[in-house]
């Protein structure tokens, strides 16, 4: 099968051999156009590699990758700036540091000297903390697992017990039953939300961990001891925010616990008193004289709560006492 080559994005006229950050991919006679135009002299042409057939059979081409010491100064573009200055966090070339960077003295740091072999301790130790902050995101994940299953089945307890309690005294409670299923169903979205939440982050936190390590892998395997040499420099306080976030995350985002239960006493109550109501309404209904069913048939005048009828019993005895005070002092 014949291989795709890739044409030159300025003439369309020859394959292409390079690509610029500016124009794209080049022909072989538009990168010599580079190599002498004065307009060209600020743009930036990486030449191109065929690698291994694809598995369409066509041939890739590959960017050759070249450390940071091959990048350019951002004032002087025609200068590589291969001097880090750690006071100004900033890549500067030869010009840059003469003209604008000599009182930065020593903290000036010649990567082309100071840079020239991968660190393996350091690469070993973010390595090591990545697994880490991945190993702390597996646990968070673990227990939001567990959390939000034994949520679910308090949920299904508490609701299923909440519906028995719905049968029990049937419709004088719906309102009651349903205020509290509401309740349940809230607190449990927010447990689901709360999971969704921290799945979330730690899907989030994971990707930079892999991110960070694929870009570790990239630096050794094509020896950018300069990239990884400004890598690690950031690369601590990364990882240290990343975990002060998970812990944040953890404290700030807890799951609501909840339980249903009965008041026995109070549900004892309650029966009594629906059935002394049932009783005292027949009663009513089926009074036709005066006498024997008075106070039956007066029901609706003394129709009050628990705590009203103890009022007017203490009124009532309060009113005796005083009664049989007058008597006394009648006879006296």
């Amino acid at each position: 099968m014949a291989s795709k080559q890739i044409q030159c994005e300025m003439c369309c006229n020859e394959n292409a051999v390079g690509h610029c950050k500016t124009c794209g991919y080049v022909g072989e006679t538009c990168v010599n156009i580079h190599t002498r135009g004065k307009m060209f002299q600020t743009h930036i042409v990486i030449m191109l590699e065929a690698v291994k057939m694809d598995e369409d059979g066509t041939d890739t081409p590959k960017v050759i990758l070249w450390d940071i010491t091959e990048e350019r100064c951002k004032q002087h573009p025609t200068e590589r700036a291969f001097f880090l200055c750690n006071i100004h966090d900033s890549m500067i070339c030869g010009r840059c540091l003469h003209s604008e960077h000599l009182s930065c003295g020593r903290e000036v740091v010649d990567l082309l000297h100071e840079v020239v072999n991968i660190d393996c301790e350091k690469v070993n130790t973010m390595k090591s903390v990545l697994k880490e902050v991945k190993d702390e995101i597996l646990f968070l994940k673990d227990e939001a697992e567990q959390s939000i299953e034994i949520c679910k089945k308090n949920a299904d307890r508490c609701m299923q017990e909440c519906m028995e309690l719905g049968n029990k005294i049937k419709r004088r409670v719906d309102e009651l039953t349903s205020d509290i299923i509401h309740g349940i169903t809230k607190t449990n979205d927010i447990n689901v939300s709360t999971h969704s939440s921290i799945t979330q982050t730690c899907n989030e936190k994971t990707k930079w961990c892999e991110d960070e390590q694929n870009k570790i892998d990239e630096f050794v395997d094509n020896n950018m001891a300069g990239h990884l040499y400004l890598m690690h420099k950031h690369f601590e306080k990364e990882a240290s925010d990343a975990k002060s976030q998970l812990i944040d995350f953890k404290h700030k985002h807890t799951f609501k616990g909840f339980d249903f239960k009965e008041n026995n006493v109070i549900l004892k109550c309650l029966f009594e008193d629906l059935e002394e109501v049932c009783e005292q309404q027949e009663e009513v209904t089926g009074s036709d004289d005066g006498s024997a069913n008075d106070v039956f048939a007066s029901t609706p005048k003394i129709n009050k709560t628990r705590r009203e009828l103890t009022v007017l019993l203490n009124q009532a005895k309060h009113e005796l006492d005083n009664s049989e005070k007058v008597c006394t002092n009648l006879i006296v």
